[in-house]
């Protein structure tokens, strides 16, 4: 499943795809992102995993099962010979206004659920914020989402 996942966002940097991604293709490069926040402190931790399947469950309405497995994806992706610039050039490309807005706040969220919010991270999400295209208020304003939702 990974790999058709992979190769569909391989596919994406064709200059014009045949149809939009799917729901699962934009999930995965969402919760790979995610998991590269997470990992930016050098500790993924549980409490850090099992906010991030919280997070994709939540704003994906998956089940815990669905979540847990999507998240289980996305960090095998860490594990392969592609960087973070595939999952940030789908959301960039893939996504609306609004989702890569969701994208950035699911971020500060993952960043501020071991109750620390790194340097790395802060800066990982501020690149990744203008990398896909928004602003600095955007990205301040997903934080300020983010920490009221803790």
């Amino acid at each position: 499943m990974l790999d058709r996942i992979i190769d569909a966002l391989k596919k994406k940097s064709a200059p014009k795809p045949a149809a939009p991604l799917s729901p699962e293709v934009k999930r995965l490069a969402a919760a790979a992102l995610m998991v590269e926040a997470a990992r930016r402190d050098e500790d993924f931790a549980a409490d850090e995993r099992s906010a991030i399947v919280r997070i994709v469950g939540e704003n994906f309405k998956l089940s815990d099962e669905d979540a847990t497995t999507l998240v289980a994806l996305a960090e095998q992706r860490q594990r392969l010979p592609y960087g973070e610039s595939i999952f940030t050039r789908t959301i960039a490309e893939s996504f609306t206004a609004d989702e890569r807005k969701d994208v950035v706040r699911m971020l500060w969220e993952v960043a501020l659920a071991d109750g620390h919010l790194h340097r790395v991270e802060s800066a990982m999400i501020e690149r990744l914020t203008k990398e896909i295209g928004l602003d600095v208020t955007a990205s301040d304003a997903a934080r300020k989402a983010a920490e009221a939702k803790r």
